[in-house]
């Protein structure tokens, strides 16, 4: 305490700096809002691709958003470079090294190191929002826990398992039914959310939709139907200028899935036909 004491009465004036620190922390912060625009308007970029290809299914399941998906498609490449999703860790190395020397052997060492790492890094990103956002692997990872698991081993363990249902919902081009999707996200809906977070403009919204309509399974259509009518509902009902232009497209991507709308005057809800 004496030493703080004597420290206090020694050290200068708090009035002396205060307009240099104001100057630092406002050029800071100046740059942390322009790297962050920055990062918004790469994240914009990738979700016109991404609507593009088959991957854009992986946004049904939950845990999984636009920026990560994307970049696991770009990791990926062509789901037809892949035979099976044993594939897919491989090239990631998604496994332990093993040391075998006479007789000597540890089948259990860090992950091998001739990998793509970029690939294992986006599968690894996607595991670790899996276990903070989708319940089912919630669950498994609670379980793993309560067995003294390691938390790397969890992360390998939850990342080989999205790359098996990844590898199914791509290759099939379909939603995979499985427990993490028993309450499955909209990918239609999905796509609109980000678009309003990142101010896409309308048109490019409406492309990225059109693109993804088309990545649909025909067995799902009336599912991202229903969800982007009450969607349409939500935003008629709304004051403002802000969902307007949102409203005046969510019509043409209902008609692209093959549904039309009947207003109900009582409830001002739009119905399917």
């Amino acid at each position: 305490m004496k030493k703080i004491v004597a420290w206090a009465r020694s050290a200068p004036s708090a009035d002396e700096p205060v307009s240099l620190h104001r100057r630092f922390f406002t050029e800071f912060d100046t740059d942390r809002l322009a790297r962050l625009q920055l990062i918004e308007a790469v994240e914009s970029d990738l979700v016109e691709p991404l609507s593009q290809t088959p991957y854009v299914l992986l946004l049904s399941i939950p845990g999984i958003n636009v920026v990560s998906a994307a970049e696991f498609a770009g990791e990926m490449g062509p789901i037809e470079y892949y035979a099976m999703p044993r594939a897919i860790t491989g090239r990631a190395g998604l496994c332990p090294s093993r040391y075998q020397s006479d007789e000597v052997d540890h089948p259990n060492g860090p992950l091998v190191r001739l990998a793509n790492h970029d690939l294992r890094r986006a599968i690894l990103i996607i595991a670790d929002n899996l276990i903070r956002c989708n319940e089912h692997f919630g669950v498994l990872v609670a379980g793993w826990r309560l067995k003294n698991a390691d938390a790397r081993d969890i992360r390998v363990r939850v990342g080989s398992r999205f790359c098996r249902i990844a590898f199914h919902m791509v290759s099939g081009r379909m939603t995979f039914r499985h427990p993490c999707t028993q309450q499955r996200d909209y990918v239609l809906k999905k796509l609109i959310q980000f678009a309003l977070g990142h101010a896409i403009a309308p048109d490019q919204l409406l492309r990225n939709l059109d693109a993804a309509a088309v990545q649909l399974p025909p067995s799902d259509e009336r599912e991202e139907a229903e969800s982007l009518a009450k969607e349409l509902a939500q935003v008629r009902n709304k004051r403002g200028s802000g969902p307007k232009a949102i409203g005046e497209i969510l019509p043409a991507v209902l008609v692209k899935l093959g549904v039309h709308l009947i207003s109900s005057s009582e409830s001002g809800e739009a119905e399917l036909t």
